[in-house]
Parts: C-alpha cells; sequence; structure tokens
C-alpha cells in the first residue's frame, strides 16, 4: 500500500509539459477569458449589451408613423459602436500574435515551483506569486496577475499538452498554488457591503422593469391609428409586426427584473406592484394587437364596423 502511494504521489508531482505557438485564435480567447474576470470586462459587456438594447428600440420607433421615416444616422453609428466592441478582442489578439510569432515555439514546463518558459530567443522563471489567480475555458488556462486589470496573462493553450490526462494534472497544480478567478470575484463580492450590492441590484430591476414598460407603452402606441377608424378612418400602415416585436423584446426584461428580486425582501414587494402594472401594460397591448396579426405581411390595413381587420398590399 505504501509504495502505490508513493507512485501515486510521484505521478502528481511529475512536472507537466506544454509545447505549442501562439495562434490568434488562443490570443483572442484569452483576452475575452480575462474580461469575464475583471470588472473593467464586465461594464464593457453590459455597456454593449445596453446599446443594443436602446439601438434595437430606437429602430423600433423610427419605424413607428405613417410613410417611411430615414432611419437616425445615430443608430447606425450605435451599431458600429458594438461592433467595433465586439471585435477588440480578436483585433487586440492580432497585434499580440505579431508579437509571439517573433518568440516562435514556446516550451512551458509547469511543477509545484513555479513555471518555466523558453522560446527560441528568451527563458523565464514565473513564481506562483505573479499571477495568483487562473481562469478555464474550453481550449486554454489564463493565469492572470494581481492587478485588478489582469494586465499581466500567462496563456497556456491545452492542446499543446502531449498527453490528454495532462489537462487534469495542470489543472491540480493550479489550484494547488493559485485561485480560480471565479472564486476570487465571489470574495470580493463578500467583502463590497450589503447595502451597495442592494441598491445597485435595486437599480438595476427598476431598469429592467422600466425597460418593459417602454417597450409595451410604444407596442400600444404604434397600433393607436388603426384601433381608432372612428378618428382616423381609411388605410392605416401596418404596425403590429413591430408592435409584436416590442412585446416579444419586453417580456424578458420584466421576467429578468423578477428574477434578479427573488432574494431580496424589501424590493420584493416593489417590484411585484410595478411588474403587475407594465404586465397590464403589456396585456392592454396584446389585446389591441391581436386582432391584427393575421395581416403580418401586409402593408396597410383598416377596420370595418363589425371590428375585424382587412389586410391590403400595395
Amino acid at each position: 500500500m505504501a509504495e502505490g502511494q508513493e507512485a501515486t504521489d510521484a505521478v502528481a508531482e511529475r512536472p507537466v509539459e506544454l509545447a505549442y505557438r501562439h495562434t490568434v485564435d488562443d490570443l483572442a480567447a484569452a483576452i475575452r477569458t480575462r474580461a469575464k474576470t475583471t470588472r473593467a470586462g464586465l461594464f464593457r459587456r453590459r455597456l454593449r449589451i445596453f446599446t443594443l438594447v436602446v439601438t434595437a428600440v430606437g429602430f423600433l420607433l423610427s419605424t413607428l408613423g405613417d410613410g417611411h421615416r430615414d432611419t437616425p444616422w445615430h443608430l447606425y453609428l450605435a451599431l458600429a459602436f458594438v461592433a467595433f466592441m465586439t471585435a477588440v478582442p480578436r483585433l487586440q489578439a492580432r497585434q499580440l500574435h505579431r508579437l509571439s510569432e517573433r518568440q516562435g515555439d514556446f516550451r512551458v514546463v509547469v511543477d509545484e515551483t513555479g513555471i518555466r518558459l523558453t522560446t527560441a530567443h528568451s527563458s523565464a522563471t514565473l513564481d506562483w506569486h505573479l499571477y495568483p489567480r487562473y481562469a478555464e475555458s474550453p481550449e486554454l488556462f489564463v493565469l492572470l496577475s494581481a492587478d485588478k486589470s489582469a494586465v499581466g496573462v500567462v496563456v497556456l493553450p491545452k492542446r499543446g499538452l502531449s498527453n490528454p490526462e495532462d489537462t487534469g494534472r495542470l489543472r491540480a497544480i493550479l489550484d494547488r498554488h493559485l485561485v480560480r478567478a471565479d472564486a476570487a470575484a465571489a470574495q470580493d463580492a463578500d467583502r463590497t457591503p450589503s447595502r451597495g450590492r442592494a441598491v445597485r441590484r435595486g437599480a438595476g430591476i427598476v431598469g429592467l422593469l422600466l425597460l418593459g414598460l417602454v417597450l409595451f407603452f410604444f407596442a400600444y402606441a404604434a397600433v393607436q391609428k388603426a384601433a381608432d377608424p372612428d378618428g382616423l378612418p381609411g388605410l392605416q400602415h401596418n404596425n403590429a409586426p413591430v408592435s409584436a416585436i416590442a412585446l416579444i423584446l419586453g417580456v424578458p426584461a420584466v421576467v429578468g427584473a423578477w428574477w434578479a428580486v427573488r432574494r431580496m425582501k424589501v424590493m420584493r414587494i416593489v417590484t411585484a406592484v410595478l411588474a403587475a402594472a407594465v404586465l397590464l401594460v403589456g396585456g392592454a397591448a396584446l389585446y389591441r394587437i391581436g386582432p391584427m396579426l393575421h395581416c403580418w405581411g401586409s402593408d396597410r390595413i383598416t377596420q370595418g364596423p363589425d371590428g375585424d381587420y382587412a389586410c391590403y398590399d400595395f
């Protein structure tokens, strides 16, 4: 038994070796993985999502009313901003890849003492305290420096391992000496005052409900003319598809607000009241839009004396 245990320990302590050459995909994946572990990266992701939602709402609003309107130029600028922010990791990876290519092939040895990197033109030994955190993706292990922005990064592609079983051994070594980035983020969150977290979560919940309210309101208003044949008789532009899309976009906002508030005792009642009000507006919009949906592909609609809608294409 003792001999078997010693053999197992010897295997566990055996260094893990990697041999690889960085690719643009490796570096882009490492940048995206790092962004998920830093506050700046999380802020950029939320900003991108917020900009995309606001732009989608703007495009919906630009289609409302009679006639065809030119889409405001700033909406295209917002889309260009989202596309650029999405492409930034790839652009950064291309720049880093030019530098990495000059180093040639990387040979890395990871053991209990640290990491030793060797290339055709340089060599370095990294102690564990230089990179106290790490993150893992399906393709990579990414070691992160201690600063909040994680400026220092060591990228270890799993394809560089000679044996698939070495993936588990490398993970075990990293777990013994480093902290997973998601665990470190959880520890930081625990240190953050609970009152501040509650305020931020409450603001986010109210924001989601307001977004749902705006989408439901415009879904209701978009078909105002078609729903009032006495005040505006004759053919009207068919905005029912736009209204339906606004309703569909509003539902996840309300559901997301309720999901975020499920563990909060103080905000739960307030959120329930606001959500009920928002859903009433959404229900009224759905009641108004429903009879028009059979004209989904038509350009114009009109309401007859019996309340039914007739579809017209021009």
